[in-house]
């Protein structure tokens, strides 16, 4: 089978839900790793007794991940997306099966640097939405996209919460393996060809080799400041050089007639404040379970915190997670109907609003769970914007790169806004009056976090109402598969 083709077809509304199905479940297996691993960190540090190792789990994969979702998607527009996809789907597959079979510490982690080039996969089915469904149904699309995406990565903290009581950590990965073999096969046998450029020049392989290396030194200097500090060589040495890679290969891309990734779409109005608009999120939003978590499970005696148990405190996220499955199917309606400007301000006020009033309601459980929910219903509905807003202004043939260059925006940003909300937390802090060394969050301290994440929310706001309006009709992007007719009830 082909993954070139010239013209596709209309399909029906059953073959669209069958094809909206296949790829839910191939782009699951990224998000929902992510939670599985969180889930059986702690038991992974018993297992080890080594905790900065067992947290390379965690980097490694979102080292390989931030890079590949950027150059991966391209390829993907550039050869076929389903072609790459199952390329993704064998690295995942491949990578599990490396951590389930590994005696080592060493060997999970590499096993986890191989899952982290599933990454793409999100950006790769957006893509994929866009070249199969008519116009007027992709943002509906999308959004259950992002809404599964989401809630997949809740479900599999619990998931390998439960795992490892149950069957130990090692079926985790015999899951993940075994999740990556069944969307092997449901694309191989229920997804139609993708279309691949034709392409006049050589390939840009050293856009490539300058981007991934630049994007991971760099990631990799910001996990480093919590325990090395700014002053360490070694981490000021890795922001250092990948700053200066990541100039070089801006340089190289902007001048270059066929970039491997095409930094000038980010001088169009809307392309470019949408990267913002991410970047915002990951700083802010993206940081809600570690604040709500840490106040859930800090000690009653210090004031502020709840004194929740760990589990205890993991079923705030069950309700949030629910909360994802309605607002991001909301927004991608709102942005077929409206245009997704309007979805991403509505999602940005919830957002902010949410935050602050946090700042004031944080001292029962029922103020954690609700204000969460509302949190996330909000994030949802940006979360979903974002891809939507992409598709609305991107050519069809970069709609997939732009789309991991958003994810690659967050990831960066999530890490920076992480290591924010640790030092502002740590500002200042309050010890054990039993003479206990663990030392605490203050009321003040937990207030300087809230407030720097609402800033962001509120930035997030002002950003989108920079963007250009559009009328719903403007807004619908346009595909080989929108030109056609289709009649019938939508599938989504």
């Amino acid at each position: 089978m082909r993954d070139a083709i010239a013209n596709p077809p209309a399909f029906s509304p059953r073959r669209l839900l069958v094809i909206l199905i296949v790829l839910v479940i191939a782009e699951v297996n990224s998000a929902f790793e992510v939670g599985m691993m969180y889930g059986i960190l702690a038991t992974l540090v018993r297992e080890f007794g080594d905790p900065v190792g067992v947290g390379w789990l965690i980097t490694a994969f979102l080292l390989v991940g931030a890079a590949s979702a950027a150059l991966c998607s391209r390829l993907g527009d550039l050869y076929g997306r389903r072609r790459v996809i199952l390329v993704m789907l064998v690295f995942a597959m491949c990578g599990s099966l490396i951590s389930a079979l590994s005696t080592s510490l060493a060997g999970l982690i590499c096993g986890r640097a191989l899952q982290g080039v599933a990454a793409a996969l999100l950006p790769l089915c957006i893509g994929l939405v866009r070249e199969y469904f008519p116009a007027r149904r992709v943002p509906v699309a999308i959004g259950w996209l992002a809404a599964i995406a989401s809630f997949s990565a809740g479900v599999g903290i619990l998931f390998g919460g439960w795992l490892v009581d149950h069957a130990g950590w090692r079926m985790t990965f015999w899951i993940g393996a075994g999740h990556a073999l069944l969307s092997l096969v449901c694309v191989v046998l229920l997804l139609p060809p993708s279309r691949a450029q034709a392409r006049s020049g050589p390939l840009d392989v050293l856009g490539g080799v300058l981007f991934a290396p630049a994007v991971a030194a760099i990631l990799l200097a910001i996990t480093r400041l919590k325990g090395s500090g700014f002053a360490d060589p070694v981490t000021l040495a890795l922001a250092g050089g990948g700053v200066v890679m990541l100039l070089l290969w801006v340089r190289r891309e902007w001048t270059h007639p066929d970039p491997m990734l095409d930094v000038r779409q980010f001088t169009q109005r809307q392309v470019g404040l949408t990267m913002l608009i991410m970047a915002l999120f990951g700083l802010g939003t993206a940081q809600l379970m570690l604040v709500v978590l840490m106040i859930a499970q800090q000690p009653v005696w210090t004031g502020v915190g709840l004194g929740l148990t760990a589990t205890l405190a993991a079923t705030i996220k069950i309700p949030s997670a629910v909360a994802g499955l309605f607002g991001a199917p909301w927004s991608g309606h709102l942005a077929a109907r409206h245009g997704a400007r309007r979805a991403a301000l509505i999602g940005a006020v919830i957002v902010c609003a949410s935050w602050l009033t946090m700042m004031a309601w944080h001292d029962a459980a029922w103020q954690l769970v609700g204000l969460s929910f509302i949190a996330t219903i909000g994030g949802s509905i940006l979360y979903a914007a974002i891809p939507n807003l992409v598709v609305e202004v991107a050519p069809p043939e970069r709609t997939s790169e732009l789309n991991g260059m958003s994810h690659v925006l967050r990831t960066m940003g999530t890490a920076i806004g992480t290591q924010m909300v640790t030092m502002l937390l740590a500002s200042s802090t309050v010890g054990d009056p039993a003479g206990g060394a663990a030392k605490y969050p203050t009321e003040a301290a937990y207030l300087l976090a809230l407030g720097a994440v609402s800033i962001c929310a509120a930035l997030s706001i002002f950003v989108v109402l920079a963007l250009p309006r559009r009328q719903a009709d403007a807004a619908l992007p346009v595909t080989g598969t929108a030109a056609a007719t289709l009649t019938g009830p939508g599938v989504c």
